[in-house]
């Protein structure tokens, strides 16, 4: 199997970079604006992290050209992750 070279646009980086400003900005409101809400902020805050970090690998690490099974097992360990801080906010709020 040969790798076919592939070349992403100016656009592409550009609306890349301003999705990321955009969630990071996100994170910073949560976290000054919404600090009332403790387990939910950081809950929140754990979501858009994970939301950045497949934003990440889809164009920086060119997940995006690779094999669809690459991004199911992304997807399967984001869900993991999911799984396991639900998990951890339940039994922190049943304390």
């Amino acid at each position: 199997m040969e790798d076919a070279p592939h070349i992403t646009s100016y656009v592409e980086h550009f609306g890349t970079w301003v999705s990321l400003i955009l969630l990071t900005f996100m994170t910073v409101f949560i976290s000054v604006f919404g600090a009332d809400l403790n387990t939910l902020t950081v809950a929140t805050a754990m979501f858009i992290a994970s939301v950045k970090a497949l934003v990440v690998a889809y164009y920086f690490m060119h997940l995006k050209y690779d094999p669809k099974i690459y991004r199911v097992m992304i997807l399967v360990v984001m869900a993991l992750f999911m799984v396991f801080m639900t998990m951890t906010i339940i039994d922190y709020l049943t304390r």
